[in-house]
């Protein structure tokens, strides 16, 4: 799926942005394998809930990062921020032909098809076609937001060709490692330090996608170093605080899988699958309490460590870039 309508020509350069740090994943366009991959935490607000409040900032940040990673000039991808993406199931009359459901799209939005902004960039999938109409899932993101990100990553010289977003990034990830029984309900979680991901899959269809927050500000995380190539984040807070937001998180994850059990499981199967992946700090802890209280196993990394040149193994932290970077690859090219 060309998310946003940016067609990408290569797989190389993958970039996620998110409040607190910038990461990058580049591959190999042959065989798709792990080159290497980078990140650098930001400063307090230089971004918001996805939007870019300090853009010079920012910018300079992105210069240091591109010469630092060797990447100027390079094609990219990007991610779309969660906090802006908006997933509907919405029905086409039978006479728009397949061909013309894009166009239709367009003259229908604002009228017919409501979204939360004005301006919108906006992709879709057909889901099926039945004896009334028929139905296509809309993706949709502000074209503020986007073109935001996009301009902001010319004016560094890299060239933004193709946008994504979380949940379709990592379900590519899991499913090119052969993990996904796409017959099965799968639940995909990314977990950040201030949000989570959630997104519920059947026959390669997203369900639906839903952003649970989380108050843990990041004033509450520190930065800590780990390695040479690695930074993880530390909890200043009272831990018993922390273990809180946890089970809160996990309660609006079982709410989540109640309501696409209840008002959208047309297969009438429970959720079999749950992927967890993210840079939430805490994520081991959160693995456990989920397989306690869903009694599914959880998992985590892909069968097989995901290496870089270097050998060293992907952190799960990265799997969303990862994920991007695997846009367009084929079926036959799944380990």
């Amino acid at each position: 799926m060309n998310f946003l309508g940016l067609k990408p020509q290569t797989k190389q350069i993958s970039l996620a942005l998110n409040d607190h740090v910038i990461r990058m994943v580049e591959v190999n366009k042959g065989d798709m394998s792990l080159r290497t991959y980078h990140e650098r935490f930001l400063p307090e607000d230089i971004i918001k809930n996805g939007k870019i409040i300090e853009r010079d900032t920012l910018k300079d940040i992105l210069i240091e990062c591109v010469e630092e990673w060797g990447i100027k000039k390079k094609k990219v991808q990007f991610l779309v921020p969660d906090t802006y993406m908006v997933l509907r199931n919405e029905k086409i009359p039978l006479t728009v032909s397949d061909d013309e459901i894009k166009g239709h799209l367009y003259l229908e939005m604002g009228s017919s098809i409501k979204l939360p902004f004005s301006e919108a960039v906006f992709d879709y999938e057909l889901v099926r076609t039945t004896d009334e109409h028929k139905e296509i899932l809309l993706f949709a993101a502000p074209e503020s937001i986007v073109t935001d990100i996009s301009t902001l990553l010319e004016s560094i010289s890299l060239r933004p060709e193709a946008a994504d977003v979380t949940a379709l990034s990592l379900y590519r990830l899991y499913y090119h490692h052969g993990l996904i029984d796409q017959y099965e309900p799968t639940l995909v979680i990314h977990a950040g330090i201030q949000a989570m991901n959630v997104s519920v899959f059947y026959n390669h269809q997203p369900a639906f996608i839903r952003q649970i927050l989380m108050d843990t500000p990041y004033s509450m995380w520190e930065v800590h170093s780990t390695s040479r190539r690695s930074e993880s984040l530390k909890w200043s807070g009272e831990r018993d605080d922390l273990q809180e937001k946890i089970e809160e998180s996990i309660a609006e994850i079982e709410r989540v899988i109640n309501f696409y059990y209840y008002s959208m499981n047309r297969s009438g199967k429970t959720i079999q699958s749950v992927f967890l992946s993210g840079d939430f700090p805490e994520i081991d802890l959160l693995n456990l309490r989920l397989e306690e209280t869903l009694a599914i196993p959880v998992k985590g990394e892909t069968k097989s460590e995901i290496k870089d040149e270097d050998g060293l193994v992907l952190p799960l932290k990265y799997y969303t870039a990862m994920g991007l970077a695997l846009k367009g690859c084929s079926d036959a090219d799944r380990d």
